[in-house]
Order: structure tokens, then sequence, then C-alpha cells
């Protein structure tokens, strides 16, 4: 690919943590004048469905009073220089002392929901450049484990599947069909929530 020079706008800054930074998927080709910022912002029709059906249906299965549910590529502060973007995290209300916050959240969600990447995985430093997909999953995921989240749940429309990272345990891999678990006695079955909201037909 063309190479490019030059500082790269902060606006195209998705995430950073590890002494790397991971900028919006689609950044190289804004920075060679190809696409405009605008178009690589946002979610398809799909991921943006997802993630609001799962919003609404873990807001209807969760206790009101002990939980949060956070959307909207929300903001998670680690440490210096480390700090993600959500899609989906349940927040409990005891431990987020400051609701009306106008900063990242400094907290450790219990449980947080990706939907596809948003990112280039990329690192252009090198030559060739090195990175994955894959890498950046493990990646993030171990960063949300070690700060204290519960388990992470990959949602991924290509190959339909659900990828559930918890501490101390193998990568579980879920067909979109099956349930999997979030914590205590609630799961998630992906499919089954589609096909209630219209998205998928009954079933597909």
């Amino acid at each position: 690919m063309e190479a490019i020079t030059g500082q790269i706008p902060e606006t195209l800054l998705y995430e950073e943590f590890g002494g790397r930074k991971y900028y919006r998927r689609g950044y190289r080709q804004v920075l060679l004048g190809l696409k405009s910022e605008s178009e690589i912002m946002g979610s398809s029709v799909f991921q943006s469905l997802i993630v609001t059906a799962v919003l609404f249906y873990l807001k209807t299965i969760l206790p009101k009073k002990d939980y949060w549910v956070q959307a909207s590529e929300a903001g998670l502060h680690l440490s210096n220089k480390e700090n993600l973007a959500n899609d989906i995290a349940i927040l409990e209300k005891s431990k987020l002392k400051d609701p009306t916050s106008l900063k990242y959240n400094d907290v450790p969600p219990r449980f947080v929901v990706e939907v596809d990447i948003r990112i280039d995985p990329r690192d252009y430093t090198h030559e060739p450049a090195v990175g994955s997909d894959m890498d950046y999953i493990l990646q993030k995921s171990e960063q949300l484990l070690t700060f204290g989240v519960e388990g992470i749940a990959w949602i991924l429309t290509p190959s339909r599947k659900t990828l559930l990272i918890r501490p101390n345990q193998h990568l579980e891999v879920y067909d979109w069909s099956q349930e999997f678990p979030i914590f205590d006695e609630y799961t998630l079955g992906l499919q089954r929530i589609l096909e209630e909201e219209g998205i998928f037909p009954e079933g597909e």
C-alpha cells in the first residue's frame, strides 16, 4: 500500500493501550484522500441493530436497581495512555460513584460486549506490517480482564460466531443459535434476540 507520511489526526484514533495507538478501520484510505472521515466513523445497519437489540435485551433482564448498561463506544480509562471503547458495557451501580461524570469511566464493567472490529489492527511501523484481528481481540480482552472485567463477548458478523473470553478459561466459540453465559444466572442467545426483534426471520 502507498506510504503515508505526516501526523495522523487524533479524530481517527479509536483506542490506545499496550503502548500502541489503534486507529479506525479505513483510516489509511482517509489519509490517502480516498475516503472522508465521516465515511469510516459509523456502524453498518446490521452492526447497529445488533448493538441496539442486545442493549434492549440486557436492560430487560438485568435488575434496574443494580446495573447500568452503557453503549455507543463507551469510553473506559484504564491508566495513563490506556483508553478503550466498548460497544456495550454492564456496570454495577454500587461501584460507579459519579454517573454524571463527563470523563471516561474508570471503574471495571462487569461484562463487555463488542460487535466486530472497529480498528485497523496492523502496525505499520514494522516492515512488513504486523498484527491481525485476532491479535487485537486477544490483546484488548487481556487488558479488560486484567482491569477486572469478568468476561468479554465478541460478536462477529462475518462468521456469525461469538467468542467468549473469561479469566483462567479457554476461549469459547459459540454459534449465534447457542446461548452463552454472561454472569450469575444470566445468558444471551443472539439469534433468538435478533428473531424477536425482527432482524432475522423466525427459524433462519
